[in-house]
Protein backbone atom coordinates (compact mmCIF):
# COMPACT_ATOMS: atom_id res chain seq x y z
CA UNK A 1 0.00 0.00 0.00
CA UNK A 2 1.68 3.09 -0.74
CA UNK A 3 -0.76 5.98 0.07
CA UNK A 4 -0.08 8.18 2.72
CA UNK A 5 -1.73 7.76 6.09
CA UNK A 6 -1.36 11.14 8.36
CA UNK A 7 -4.52 10.22 10.72
CA UNK A 8 -2.76 11.70 13.79
CA UNK A 9 -5.11 12.05 17.02
CA UNK A 10 -2.69 13.64 18.94
CA UNK A 11 -1.78 16.28 15.99
CA UNK A 12 -6.09 16.84 15.43
CA UNK A 13 -6.54 17.63 18.61
CA UNK A 14 -3.65 20.51 18.32
CA UNK A 15 -5.19 21.53 15.29
CA UNK A 16 -8.31 22.10 17.05
CA UNK A 17 -7.31 23.77 19.88
CA UNK A 18 -5.49 26.24 17.50
CA UNK A 19 -8.89 26.25 15.42
CA UNK A 20 -11.12 27.01 18.10
CA UNK A 21 -8.63 29.57 19.65
CA UNK A 22 -9.08 31.75 16.53
CA UNK A 23 -12.92 30.94 16.53
CA UNK A 24 -13.03 32.42 19.78
CA UNK A 25 -11.46 35.33 19.32
CA UNK A 26 -13.04 36.10 15.99
CA UNK A 27 -16.51 35.50 17.87
CA UNK A 28 -15.67 37.81 20.72
CA UNK A 29 -18.96 40.07 20.99
CA UNK A 30 -20.54 38.90 18.23
CA UNK A 31 -21.43 35.19 18.13
CA UNK A 32 -24.96 34.56 18.89
CA UNK A 33 -26.51 32.16 21.65
CA UNK A 34 -25.28 28.62 20.95
CA UNK A 35 -27.51 25.85 21.33
CA UNK A 36 -27.04 21.90 20.48
CA UNK A 37 -29.26 22.08 17.67
CA UNK A 38 -26.97 24.67 15.94
CA UNK A 39 -24.02 22.31 16.42
CA UNK A 40 -25.89 19.33 15.55
CA UNK A 41 -27.14 20.82 12.17
CA UNK A 42 -23.61 22.03 11.27
CA UNK A 43 -22.19 18.31 11.86
CA UNK A 44 -24.71 16.69 9.62
CA UNK A 45 -24.19 19.77 7.10
CA UNK A 46 -20.09 18.77 7.29
CA UNK A 47 -20.36 15.27 6.82
CA UNK A 48 -22.73 15.31 3.94
CA UNK A 49 -20.45 17.76 2.27
CA UNK A 50 -17.20 16.51 3.07
CA UNK A 51 -17.14 12.63 4.26
CA UNK A 52 -15.96 10.97 1.28
CA UNK A 53 -17.14 7.64 3.04
CA UNK A 54 -20.69 9.71 3.00
CA UNK A 55 -20.93 9.85 -0.82
CA UNK A 56 -19.46 6.20 -1.12
CA UNK A 57 -21.45 4.49 1.69
CA UNK A 58 -24.67 6.84 1.96
CA UNK A 59 -25.74 9.20 -0.34
CA UNK A 60 -28.14 7.57 -2.83
CA UNK A 61 -27.67 4.33 -1.19
CA UNK A 62 -30.92 2.24 0.90
CA UNK A 63 -29.12 3.57 3.77
CA UNK A 64 -29.93 7.30 3.04
CA UNK A 65 -33.08 7.52 3.94
CA UNK A 66 -32.23 5.31 8.09
CA UNK A 67 -29.38 8.22 8.05
CA UNK A 68 -32.19 10.97 7.48
CA UNK A 69 -34.39 9.24 9.64
CA UNK A 70 -31.60 9.26 12.27
CA UNK A 71 -30.80 12.70 11.63
CA UNK A 72 -34.45 13.73 12.45
CA UNK A 73 -34.30 12.02 15.89
CA UNK A 74 -31.19 13.49 17.19
CA UNK A 75 -32.92 16.94 15.96
CA UNK A 76 -35.74 16.32 18.01
CA UNK A 77 -33.44 15.63 21.19
CA UNK A 78 -31.12 18.31 20.94
CA UNK A 79 -33.71 20.96 21.48
CA UNK A 80 -33.59 19.35 25.05
CA UNK A 81 -29.67 19.02 25.29
CA UNK A 82 -27.68 21.00 27.09
CA UNK A 83 -24.45 22.16 26.62
CA UNK A 84 -22.77 19.74 28.91
CA UNK A 85 -24.74 16.79 27.41
CA UNK A 86 -24.11 17.60 23.70
CA UNK A 87 -20.88 16.48 22.92
CA UNK A 88 -22.95 12.92 23.51
CA UNK A 89 -25.37 13.66 21.21
CA UNK A 90 -23.82 15.02 18.90
CA UNK A 91 -21.17 11.53 18.84
CA UNK A 92 -24.04 9.34 18.32
CA UNK A 93 -24.27 10.91 14.53
CA UNK A 94 -20.41 10.36 14.35
CA UNK A 95 -21.02 7.43 15.22
CA UNK A 96 -23.84 6.01 13.34
CA UNK A 97 -21.21 5.56 10.51
CA UNK A 98 -19.07 2.99 12.77
CA UNK A 99 -15.57 4.69 11.67
CA UNK A 100 -12.89 5.65 13.73
CA UNK A 101 -11.75 7.99 11.39
CA UNK A 102 -15.05 10.36 12.12
CA UNK A 103 -15.46 11.27 16.04
CA UNK A 104 -16.19 14.90 17.53
CA UNK A 105 -13.99 16.10 20.33
CA UNK A 106 -14.47 18.75 23.04
CA UNK A 107 -12.00 21.83 21.98
CA UNK A 108 -12.95 24.61 24.47
CA UNK A 109 -10.11 27.51 24.25
CA UNK A 110 -10.29 29.12 28.27
CA UNK A 111 -8.60 32.91 29.13
CA UNK A 112 -5.97 32.32 31.61
CA UNK A 113 -8.71 34.19 34.08
CA UNK A 114 -10.65 30.95 33.62
CA UNK A 115 -8.34 28.29 33.83
CA UNK A 116 -7.04 30.09 37.13
CA UNK A 117 -10.38 29.93 38.16
CA UNK A 118 -10.70 26.25 37.11
CA UNK A 119 -7.23 25.54 39.35
CA UNK A 120 -8.12 26.88 42.02
CA UNK A 121 -11.83 25.06 42.39
CA UNK A 122 -10.14 21.99 41.39
CA UNK A 123 -11.15 18.69 43.71
CA UNK A 124 -8.19 17.60 46.13
CA UNK A 125 -7.50 14.50 47.18
CA UNK A 126 -4.54 13.81 50.30
CA UNK A 127 -2.61 10.82 48.22
CA UNK A 128 1.22 10.00 48.03
CA UNK A 129 2.71 7.60 46.02
CA UNK A 130 3.75 5.61 48.97
CA UNK A 131 0.40 5.65 50.50
CA UNK A 132 -0.88 4.42 47.12
CA UNK A 133 1.63 1.91 46.80
CA UNK A 134 0.73 0.29 49.86
CA UNK A 135 -2.71 0.17 49.13
CA UNK A 136 -2.15 -1.52 45.93
CA UNK A 137 0.30 -3.92 47.09
CA UNK A 138 -2.17 -5.10 49.95
CA UNK A 139 -5.11 -5.71 47.62
CA UNK A 140 -2.97 -7.38 45.13
CA UNK A 141 -5.44 -9.91 43.09
CA UNK A 142 -8.19 -7.96 44.11
CA UNK A 143 -7.70 -4.86 41.92
CA UNK A 144 -9.65 -3.66 39.18
CA UNK A 145 -7.39 -3.21 35.66
CA UNK A 146 -7.26 0.48 35.64
CA UNK A 147 -6.37 0.82 39.51
CA UNK A 148 -2.00 1.63 39.81
CA UNK A 149 0.23 4.61 39.39
CA UNK A 150 0.13 6.23 35.28
CA UNK A 151 2.53 8.29 33.79
CA UNK A 152 2.31 10.35 30.68
CA UNK A 153 4.46 13.35 29.27
CA UNK A 154 4.22 15.80 32.51
CA UNK A 155 2.23 14.08 34.75
CA UNK A 156 2.51 10.84 37.02
CA UNK A 157 -0.64 10.15 38.57
CA UNK A 158 -2.60 7.36 40.70
CA UNK A 159 -5.68 6.00 39.91
CA UNK A 160 -7.72 5.15 43.03
CA UNK A 161 -11.21 3.32 43.26
CA UNK A 162 -13.78 5.65 44.66
CA UNK A 163 -17.13 3.76 45.41
CA UNK A 164 -18.12 2.70 41.76
CA UNK A 165 -15.80 5.24 40.00
CA UNK A 166 -12.37 5.47 39.68
CA UNK A 167 -10.40 8.61 40.45
CA UNK A 168 -6.48 9.97 38.87
CA UNK A 169 -5.11 11.95 41.47
CA UNK A 170 -1.56 14.04 40.40
CA UNK A 171 1.29 12.39 42.18
CA UNK A 172 3.68 15.07 40.25
CA UNK A 173 3.13 17.53 37.13
CA UNK A 174 5.94 19.80 35.69
CA UNK A 175 3.29 22.14 34.80
CA UNK A 176 2.34 24.81 37.54
CA UNK A 177 -1.39 24.45 36.45
CA UNK A 178 -1.30 21.29 38.42
CA UNK A 179 -0.26 20.38 42.07
CA UNK A 180 -0.18 17.29 43.69
CA UNK A 181 -3.51 16.18 45.51
CA UNK A 182 -5.69 17.54 41.95
CA UNK A 183 -8.17 15.43 40.78
CA UNK A 184 -7.16 15.25 36.70
CA UNK A 185 -10.16 12.74 35.68
CA UNK A 186 -12.96 10.38 36.86
CA UNK A 187 -13.76 7.07 35.45
CA UNK A 188 -16.51 5.07 35.22
CA UNK A 189 -16.58 1.50 33.82
CA UNK A 190 -18.06 0.82 30.99
CA UNK A 191 -19.88 -3.27 30.08
CA UNK A 192 -17.40 -3.47 27.60
CA UNK A 193 -14.55 -3.21 29.79
CA UNK A 194 -13.60 0.45 28.34
CA UNK A 195 -13.92 3.43 30.67
CA UNK A 196 -15.54 6.54 30.40
CA UNK A 197 -13.50 9.47 31.81
CA UNK A 198 -14.07 13.34 32.48
CA UNK A 199 -10.50 14.25 32.45
CA UNK A 200 -9.22 17.99 32.56
CA UNK A 201 -7.03 19.10 30.40
CA UNK A 202 -3.53 21.33 30.65
CA UNK A 203 -5.67 24.40 31.23
CA UNK A 204 -8.25 22.74 33.36
CA UNK A 205 -11.16 22.43 30.72
CA UNK A 206 -13.18 19.37 30.22
CA UNK A 207 -13.01 16.91 28.44
CA UNK A 208 -15.19 13.59 27.85
CA UNK A 209 -13.13 10.85 26.72
CA UNK A 210 -13.47 6.67 26.51
CA UNK A 211 -10.72 4.88 27.59
CA UNK A 212 -9.11 1.50 26.38
CA UNK A 213 -6.25 -0.62 28.64
CA UNK A 214 -4.74 -2.19 25.55
CA UNK A 215 -0.83 -4.98 26.41
CA UNK A 216 -2.10 -4.31 30.61
CA UNK A 217 0.47 -1.03 30.34
CA UNK A 218 -1.28 1.41 27.90
CA UNK A 219 -4.31 3.55 28.85
CA UNK A 220 -5.54 5.05 25.31
CA UNK A 221 -8.80 7.70 24.85
CA UNK A 222 -7.85 9.62 21.42
CA UNK A 223 -4.81 12.03 21.94
CA UNK A 224 -4.33 10.34 25.59
CA UNK A 225 -2.46 7.87 26.09
CA UNK A 226 -0.77 6.80 29.61
CA UNK A 227 1.52 4.09 30.61
CA UNK A 228 1.45 2.01 33.78
CA UNK A 229 4.47 2.04 36.28
CA UNK A 230 2.97 -0.27 38.85
CA UNK A 231 1.90 -3.02 39.68
CA UNK A 232 3.58 -4.56 36.57
CA UNK A 233 3.90 -8.41 36.39
CA UNK A 234 7.53 -9.48 35.47
CA UNK A 235 7.03 -9.48 31.92
CA UNK A 236 5.79 -6.07 31.32
CA UNK A 237 8.62 -4.75 33.14
CA UNK A 238 11.02 -2.76 30.90
CA UNK A 239 8.32 -2.71 27.77
CA UNK A 240 7.69 0.85 28.36
CA UNK A 241 10.01 4.10 27.80
CA UNK A 242 10.41 5.06 31.22
CA UNK A 243 9.47 9.19 30.04
CA UNK A 244 6.85 8.76 27.61
CA UNK A 245 4.42 5.93 27.08
CA UNK A 246 4.90 6.01 23.10
CA UNK A 247 8.36 6.06 22.58
CA UNK A 248 9.61 2.81 20.96
CA UNK A 249 11.72 0.32 22.95
CA UNK A 250 13.72 -2.57 22.19
CA UNK A 251 14.40 -5.74 24.33
CA UNK A 252 16.85 -8.66 23.56
CA UNK A 253 15.83 -12.05 25.08
CA UNK A 254 18.49 -14.25 24.99
CA UNK A 255 20.23 -15.26 21.60
CA UNK A 256 16.46 -16.47 20.54
CA UNK A 257 14.52 -13.31 19.99
CA UNK A 258 14.74 -9.24 20.13
CA UNK A 259 11.37 -7.68 21.06
CA UNK A 260 10.63 -4.03 19.09
CA UNK A 261 8.19 -2.42 20.49
CA UNK A 262 5.86 0.81 18.54
CA UNK A 263 2.92 2.39 20.44
CA UNK A 264 2.64 5.02 17.91
CA UNK A 265 2.38 5.61 14.60
CA UNK A 266 3.11 9.15 15.50
CA UNK A 267 5.97 10.47 12.95
CA UNK A 268 7.73 12.18 16.00
CA UNK A 269 8.96 8.74 16.86
CA UNK A 270 10.64 7.54 13.50
CA UNK A 271 13.91 9.07 14.63
CA UNK A 272 14.04 7.73 17.88
CA UNK A 273 13.08 3.75 16.36
CA UNK A 274 15.87 4.84 13.88
CA UNK A 275 17.92 5.23 16.22
CA UNK A 276 17.31 2.21 18.44
CA UNK A 277 17.52 0.49 14.68
CA UNK A 278 20.73 1.49 14.33
CA UNK A 279 22.28 0.86 17.69
CA UNK A 280 20.63 -3.12 17.65
CA UNK A 281 21.44 -3.74 14.16
CA UNK A 282 23.78 -6.48 14.96
CA UNK A 283 22.05 -7.87 17.08
CA UNK A 284 18.58 -7.90 15.46
CA UNK A 285 20.27 -10.15 12.87
CA UNK A 286 22.08 -12.00 14.61
CA UNK A 287 18.75 -13.35 16.62
CA UNK A 288 15.98 -16.14 14.81
CA UNK A 289 13.23 -13.86 15.74
CA UNK A 290 11.95 -10.38 15.54
CA UNK A 291 8.60 -10.03 17.32
CA UNK A 292 7.17 -6.43 16.61
CA UNK A 293 4.76 -5.17 18.96
CA UNK A 294 2.01 -2.65 17.77
CA UNK A 295 -0.59 -3.20 20.01
CA UNK A 296 -2.27 -0.31 20.88
CA UNK A 297 -1.33 1.90 18.08
CA UNK A 298 -3.78 4.36 17.15
CA UNK A 299 -2.24 5.43 13.93
CA UNK A 300 0.03 8.46 12.80
CA UNK A 301 1.75 8.26 10.13
CA UNK A 302 2.86 5.20 7.49
CA UNK A 303 6.69 6.02 7.20
CA UNK A 304 7.54 5.86 10.73
CA UNK A 305 7.97 2.27 10.75
CA UNK A 306 10.52 2.40 7.67
CA UNK A 307 13.47 1.66 9.46
CA UNK A 308 11.77 -1.86 10.77
CA UNK A 309 11.64 -2.55 6.40
CA UNK A 310 14.02 -4.42 5.74
CA UNK A 311 13.94 -6.87 7.64
CA UNK A 312 10.36 -7.70 6.75
CA UNK A 313 11.89 -8.19 2.96
CA UNK A 314 11.49 -11.60 1.52
CA UNK A 315 11.39 -13.11 -2.18
CA UNK A 316 7.89 -13.97 -2.42
CA UNK A 317 4.86 -12.73 -1.41
CA UNK A 318 1.31 -13.32 -0.20
CA UNK A 319 -1.48 -11.79 -1.83
CA UNK A 320 -2.92 -8.96 -0.60
CA UNK A 321 -6.28 -8.34 1.16
CA UNK A 322 -8.70 -5.23 1.52
CA UNK A 323 -9.32 -2.40 -0.45
CA UNK A 324 -7.40 -1.93 -4.19
CA UNK A 325 -6.75 0.47 -6.46
CA UNK A 326 -6.19 4.12 -6.38
CA UNK A 327 -6.77 6.34 -3.55
CA UNK A 328 -9.92 9.02 -3.60
CA UNK A 329 -10.56 12.23 -2.63
CA UNK A 330 -14.36 14.10 -2.60
CA UNK A 331 -13.94 17.76 -3.75
CA UNK A 332 -15.60 20.25 -1.21
CA UNK A 333 -14.08 23.42 -0.36
CA UNK A 334 -12.82 22.13 3.11
CA UNK A 335 -11.42 19.24 1.80
CA UNK A 336 -9.40 21.94 -0.97
CA UNK A 337 -8.39 23.81 2.51
CA UNK A 338 -6.44 20.34 3.85
CA UNK A 339 -4.77 20.04 0.85
CA UNK A 340 -3.43 23.69 0.10
CA UNK A 341 -2.71 24.15 4.23
CA UNK A 342 -1.37 21.38 5.18
CA UNK A 343 1.67 21.48 2.92
CA UNK A 344 1.03 18.13 1.53
CA UNK A 345 -0.54 18.87 -2.13
CA UNK A 346 0.32 15.71 -3.88
CA UNK A 347 0.19 15.72 -8.15
CA UNK A 348 -1.72 19.27 -7.18
CA UNK A 349 -4.89 17.70 -6.02
CA UNK A 350 -6.01 20.83 -4.74
CA UNK A 351 -6.07 22.39 -7.95
CA UNK A 352 -7.80 19.21 -9.56
CA UNK A 353 -10.05 19.40 -6.84
CA UNK A 354 -10.97 23.20 -7.29
CA UNK A 355 -11.39 22.36 -10.78
CA UNK A 356 -13.69 19.44 -10.50
CA UNK A 357 -16.59 20.84 -7.33
CA UNK A 358 -18.14 17.99 -5.62
CA UNK A 359 -17.09 15.48 -7.62
CA UNK A 360 -14.39 11.59 -6.55
CA UNK A 361 -11.01 12.06 -8.24
CA UNK A 362 -7.64 10.47 -7.41
CA UNK A 363 -5.62 11.41 -4.85
CA UNK A 364 -2.06 10.76 -7.35
CA UNK A 365 -2.88 9.78 -10.88
CA UNK A 366 0.03 7.33 -11.00
CA UNK A 367 1.00 5.78 -7.09
CA UNK A 368 3.69 4.80 -6.76
CA UNK A 369 5.19 1.35 -5.67
CA UNK A 370 4.88 0.01 -1.64
CA UNK A 371 7.39 -1.63 0.16
CA UNK A 372 10.58 -3.40 -1.71
CA UNK A 373 9.56 -6.87 -1.50
CA UNK A 374 9.33 -9.23 -3.35
CA UNK A 375 13.54 -8.44 -3.65
CA UNK A 376 16.28 -10.99 -3.67
CA UNK A 377 18.09 -9.12 -1.06
CA UNK A 378 16.83 -11.40 2.11
CA UNK A 379 18.68 -11.18 5.57
CA UNK A 380 19.04 -14.52 6.49
CA UNK A 381 18.02 -13.36 10.11
CA UNK A 382 15.71 -12.90 11.42
CA UNK A 383 14.01 -15.96 9.46
CA UNK A 384 10.84 -15.02 11.57
CA UNK A 385 8.99 -11.97 11.83
CA UNK A 386 5.96 -11.78 14.51
CA UNK A 387 3.96 -8.94 14.38
CA UNK A 388 1.90 -8.36 18.12
CA UNK A 389 -1.77 -6.79 16.73
CA UNK A 390 -5.24 -6.10 18.46
CA UNK A 391 -8.11 -3.87 18.68
CA UNK A 392 -6.03 -0.50 19.03
CA UNK A 393 -4.07 -0.46 15.83
CA UNK A 394 -5.96 1.69 14.06
CA UNK A 395 -5.18 3.73 10.43
CA UNK A 396 -1.68 3.69 9.74
CA UNK A 397 -0.87 0.92 11.83
CA UNK A 398 -3.40 -0.70 10.32
CA UNK A 399 -1.44 0.00 6.87
CA UNK A 400 1.78 -1.46 8.63
CA UNK A 401 -0.07 -4.24 9.29
CA UNK A 402 -1.52 -4.64 5.53
CA UNK A 403 1.72 -4.16 4.33
CA UNK A 404 3.88 -6.28 6.61
CA UNK A 405 1.44 -9.47 6.22
CA UNK A 406 2.62 -9.35 2.51
CA UNK A 407 6.03 -10.64 3.49
CA UNK A 408 6.08 -14.40 3.56
CA UNK A 409 8.59 -14.23 6.84
CA UNK A 410 5.70 -12.61 8.43
CA UNK A 411 3.26 -14.09 10.75
CA UNK A 412 0.51 -11.61 12.53
CA UNK A 413 -0.54 -12.78 16.12
CA UNK A 414 -3.54 -11.22 18.38
CA UNK A 415 -6.87 -10.35 17.05
CA UNK A 416 -8.49 -8.45 14.72
CA UNK A 417 -6.94 -4.56 14.73
CA UNK A 418 -9.97 -1.75 15.17
CA UNK A 419 -11.00 -1.41 11.17
CA UNK A 420 -10.02 2.32 10.61
CA UNK A 421 -8.07 1.98 7.25
CA UNK A 422 -10.47 2.38 4.19
CA UNK A 423 -11.39 6.44 5.00
CA UNK A 424 -7.98 7.61 5.87
CA UNK A 425 -5.86 10.87 7.03
CA UNK A 426 -8.29 12.93 8.95
CA UNK A 427 -8.57 16.90 8.93
CA UNK A 428 -10.88 18.77 11.84
CA UNK A 429 -13.19 21.34 11.12
CA UNK A 430 -15.04 23.66 13.59
CA UNK A 431 -18.78 23.56 13.58
CA UNK A 432 -21.14 26.14 13.71
CA UNK A 433 -21.13 27.24 17.62
CA UNK A 434 -18.21 28.79 18.36
CA UNK A 435 -18.02 29.07 21.70
CA UNK A 436 -19.16 25.69 22.65
CA UNK A 437 -15.11 23.89 21.11
CA UNK A 438 -17.04 21.13 19.57
CA UNK A 439 -14.88 19.95 16.32
CA UNK A 440 -15.48 17.12 13.34
CA UNK A 441 -12.56 15.29 12.74
CA UNK A 442 -13.31 13.20 9.24
CA UNK A 443 -11.46 11.28 6.72
CA UNK A 444 -10.45 13.17 3.52
CA UNK A 445 -9.10 10.09 1.60
CA UNK A 446 -11.04 6.70 0.30
CA UNK A 447 -8.47 3.55 -0.14
CA UNK A 448 -10.20 2.26 -3.51
CA UNK A 449 -12.73 3.49 -5.58
CA UNK A 450 -14.55 0.30 -5.07
CA UNK A 451 -15.53 0.94 -1.54
CA UNK A 452 -16.88 -0.44 0.26
CA UNK A 453 -16.28 -3.49 -1.65
CA UNK A 454 -13.36 -5.54 0.02
CA UNK A 455 -13.72 -2.79 2.42
CA UNK A 456 -12.03 -3.65 6.15
CA UNK A 457 -13.17 -0.81 8.51
CA UNK A 458 -16.29 -3.71 9.32
CA UNK A 459 -13.95 -6.25 10.95
CA UNK A 460 -10.89 -5.08 10.97
CA UNK A 461 -7.65 -6.69 9.47
CA UNK A 462 -7.85 -10.27 10.73
CA UNK A 463 -4.50 -11.92 12.37
CA UNK A 464 -3.20 -15.21 10.70
CA UNK A 465 -2.80 -16.55 14.09
CA UNK A 466 -4.97 -15.90 17.21
CA UNK A 467 -3.52 -15.17 20.44
CA UNK A 468 -6.42 -16.75 23.05
CA UNK A 469 -8.25 -14.62 25.01
CA UNK A 470 -6.94 -14.01 28.67
CA UNK A 471 -3.46 -14.75 27.63
CA UNK A 472 -1.77 -12.68 30.05
CA UNK A 473 2.32 -13.03 28.21
CA UNK A 474 1.82 -12.70 24.41
CA UNK A 475 5.56 -12.49 23.84
CA UNK A 476 5.83 -15.84 25.39
CA UNK A 477 3.25 -17.05 23.87
CA UNK A 478 4.60 -16.64 20.40
CA UNK A 479 8.09 -17.96 21.15
CA UNK A 480 6.13 -20.91 22.53
CA UNK A 481 4.06 -21.59 19.32
CA UNK A 482 7.64 -21.00 17.48
CA UNK A 483 9.24 -23.65 19.48
CA UNK A 484 6.47 -26.04 18.29
CA UNK A 485 7.30 -25.75 14.76
CA UNK A 486 10.49 -26.34 13.18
Amino acid sequence: MSRIVRCIFRAATAVALTAAAANVGAAQGTAPACSCRQDLDSLASRIEQNYIGFRFEVAKSPRESAYRAFVKQLQDRAAATGETDCIFLLRELSGWFHDGHVFVIHAPQLSAAQTDSLAAAAERRPLTEEQLRTDLTARAGRLDPIEGIWFTPGYRLGVVRDGGMFVAVVLHADSSRWQPGQVKATFRRLPDGGYRAVLRANDHSRRDVDFVLYRNTLLAGGPYVWGRIFPLAPHEVGTLDSLDPEMPTLRLLGAEAVVVSVPSHDPSYHDALQALVDRNRDAIRARPILIIDIRGDQGGGSQTTAPLVPFLVSREMRPAIGPQGLSMVLSSSDNIRYFKQGGWNPDSVAERMAAAPGRVIPLIRNEPLGMPFPNDTVMPRPARVAVLMDRGDASAAEAFLLQARRSTKVTLFGQNSAGMIDYQSVTIVRLACLPSGNLLGYPVIAASPTLPKDGLNATGIPPDVTIPAGTTDAVAWVLTYYAGRP
